[in-house]
């Protein structure tokens, strides 16, 4: 069975040493709320968290959504890349 979000952010928060609070510090919502996230009771959480989620663990979205199976960072966009 494949890992949720929950159980990826978990994984790399803890792999970092991080706690709960702490990430949700970072990314300017609850604690509660981080924890409905990890344990999956947030059914559809805003894109807008997981995405600073992914930034404060440096890992791609794609990656805590269950798309890849790699954890590395986030590569930079096609748009970002037009603009330098």
């Amino acid at each position: 069975m494949a890992e949720t979000l929950g159980q990826r952010i978990r994984k790399t928060r803890e792999r970092y040493g991080m706690s709960q609070t702490t990430l949700a510090k970072r990314v300017g919502i609850s604690k509660t709320a981080m924890n409905q996230i990890e344990l999956g009771e947030t059914l559809d959480p805003h894109v807008s968290r997981i995405k600073a989620i992914a930034d404060v663990l440096h890992v791609s979205m794609d990656y805590l959504a269950g798309r890849k199976d790699e954890e590395g960072e986030p590569q930079p966009t096609a748009l970002a890349l037009a603009g330098t």
